[in-house]
């Protein structure tokens, strides 16, 4: 998930509540796309099936999903890659965020298993090449065949989309995991004539206020970077936990609230 501009109990373990994992591998270090003069290197899992409650234990483990990849920071020397989750039950909008709920007001949303259509890809490759265009990202184009492996494939019982309505125009695509106790946001795309509106933090408000209301516990909003623009947002979205260390399947997470105590839970 891109901007614009809780805590649960770790679950009973036994030996195969991660078995969904059929294959994985390491990436070659390449240049960081988030810290400039930084080296990256990814752990990835690829899985045939998964199940939810395997799902929320590979999440609580810093991992995120695209399709059937699984993948997590394995950087040697670097640790600035924090996972960060929002805890739902005591999530209160700053004022800034209440103003953006109320410029939003004509959005409808609807919630369904991932989709495709022309439009989607439409919007896909348009707020990329607004993104290259306004804060240089590199260019990402997509196709649809593309599109279906990235962010529908798999099946997954909960995988979802958001979808964006201004009158009858989709304008945003929020893919969300949605399982019994935690959301995990995967990806969010808009129309770039609904930028000056802030959509990214609109998304992410509508997301915590469907876990909200299903009583779940933590929506998982991917990796916050300190020192990054484009992933230092996420602490915006109070009270939060942050996981300091990816730990193998067998070993108990640690998710700490943040130094800062405005954002803690109590």
């Amino acid at each position: 998930m891109e901007p614009d501009e809780c805590g649960d109990d770790d679950a009973d373990m036994n030996d195969d509540i991660l078995a969904g994992a059929d294959d994985s591998f390491y990436s070659l270090p390449t240049s960081c796309a988030y810290l400039p003069g930084r080296r990256a290197r990814f752990e990835y899992r690829l899985v045939g099936t998964l199940s939810a409650a395997q799902y929320e234990q590979l999440l609580e483990r810093g991992w995120r999903r695209f399709g059937r990849l699984l993948f997590r920071p394995a950087c040697r020397t670097c640790h600035e890659c924090l996972g960060l989750r929002v805890c739902l039950q005591k999530f209160t909008p700053s004022r800034s965020q209440r103003r953006c709920l109320r410029r939003n007001a004509d959005i409808r949303i609807r919630i369904q298993p991932p989709s495709v259509s022309p439009r989607h890809v439409q919007l896909y490759n348009g707020y990329h090449q607004d993104m290259h265009a306004r804060r240089g990202w590199p260019l990402q184009q997509i196709t649809e065949s593309e599109y279906v492996r990235t962010f529908v494939e798999g099946g997954f019982e909960f995988a979802r989309e958001f979808l964006y309505f201004r009158q009858d125009r989709l304008v945003g695509i929020g893919l969300v995991d949605m399982t019994d106790r935690v959301q995990s946001s995967v990806y969010f795309v808009c129309d770039p004539s609904w930028r000056s509106r802030s959509p990214g933090t609109f998304s992410v408000l509508s997301e915590i206020e469907t876990g909200r209301a299903a009583g779940r516990d933590s929506l998982y909003l991917g990796y916050y970077i300190r020192e990054c623009g484009s992933m230092n947002y996420k602490n915006r979205f109070r009270p939060y936990e942050l996981l300091h260390a990816f730990v193998p399947d067998g070993q108990v997470p640690q998710w700490n609230l943040p130094d800062d105590p405005e954002s803690s839970v109590g």
